[in-house]
């Protein structure tokens, strides 16, 4: 074999390098692993917040109504009104009443009435009637509706998700916000 001018072999030497490099690759591959933990919690951590924007967020939506509804009913009326009725009706006049007297003939006796009729009825009237209604009734409106997610059923399995990408993000060693 070759010798150099140490005591030892070349080979000797040649085993060292390799020794050394494959440690350097370890450590440089055992380094790359570490950042690439750190980048996948911290991307674990900023998708459970992001998670949790949607689960907290919720929909607006403005709903237009433009229609026309028609109405073809008939409404039956069955109803008894009670009428009250007070007033004092005046009588002023004069009767001419024909007599006959034997004797005398037939004699026209003339009296004058003067009087005042007080009237004090109750009535009732009964009123039985069907009415048709038959229209078109444009209705124009919007109507806002809002829905939150949390209220939805992806409420509970989008607060799974970001408990368990919470997890994981702790796991692989990123900062999580307390709950």
């Amino acid at each position: 074999m070759l010798k150099s001018d140490s005591s030892r072999p070349l080979d000797y030497w040649l085993l060292w390098i390799v020794a050394v490099t494959a440690l350097a690759l370890n450590l440089y591959l055992i380094n790359a692993l570490l950042q690439v933990r750190a980048q996948a919690g911290l991307a674990a951590a900023q998708a459970a917040e992001a998670v949790g924007q949607i689960r907290e967020a919720s929909i607006a939506y403005t709903v237009q109504v433009d229609q026309v509804i028609p109405v073809d009913v008939t409404v039956p009326i069955s109803r008894t009104i009670t009428v009250p009725i007070s007033n004092t009706i005046p009588i002023s006049t004069v009767v001419t009443i024909p007599l006959e007297i034997p004797g005398f003939g037939t004699r026209n006796l003339t009296l004058p009435i003067r009087a005042n009729l007080p009237i004090k009825l109750t009535q009732s009237i009964p009123i039985s009637l069907t009415v048709p209604i038959n229209a078109e009734v444009p209705v124009q409106l919007e109507v806002p509706i809002q829905i939150d997610i949390a209220d939805t059923a992806f409420g509970p399995q989008l607060a799974e998700g970001q408990a368990y990408l919470d997890a994981m993000a702790a796991e692989l060693g990123a900062a999580t916000p307390e709950p």
